[in-house]
């Protein structure tokens, strides 16, 4: 990252919350039912063992193409946006300092 963020300045800073990865081919496997499971949060997918990884898309092995990709993206998102904005609240709120958000979040 700290090669990559030499020609994109910024690009592993403090402010930066996500990063995604890129390949050019498809996911030669998908990750196992006891590594991944539904959540209750709308069917969000967590990987277990690995706090704060979210499965999905093309190389998780649940879509097949790029519009699938996206699609399973934006529903893994929008699964996980009450989890996220409630951590990021819960931490605030107990006056943690700044990135305790995100290790909040990380938790659930």
């Amino acid at each position: 990252m700290r090669a990559f963020a030499a020609s994109f300045p910024g690009f592993d800073g403090q402010a930066a919350l996500l990063h995604g990865v890129e390949t050019r081919t498809s996911a030669p496997v998908q990750a196992p039912p006891r590594v991944t499971r539904p959540r209750d949060v709308r069917g969000a997918r967590v990987a277990l063992g690995l706090r704060g990884l979210f499965p999905a898309g093309e190389g998780a092995g649940y879509a097949g193409g790029i519009v699938s990709a996206a699609v399973d993206g934006v529903r893994v998102a929008e699964a996980l946006l009450p989890l996220l904005v409630g951590g990021i609240a819960a931490a605030r709120a107990s006056g943690a300092p700044s990135g305790a958000a995100q290790e909040e979040v990380g938790q659930r």
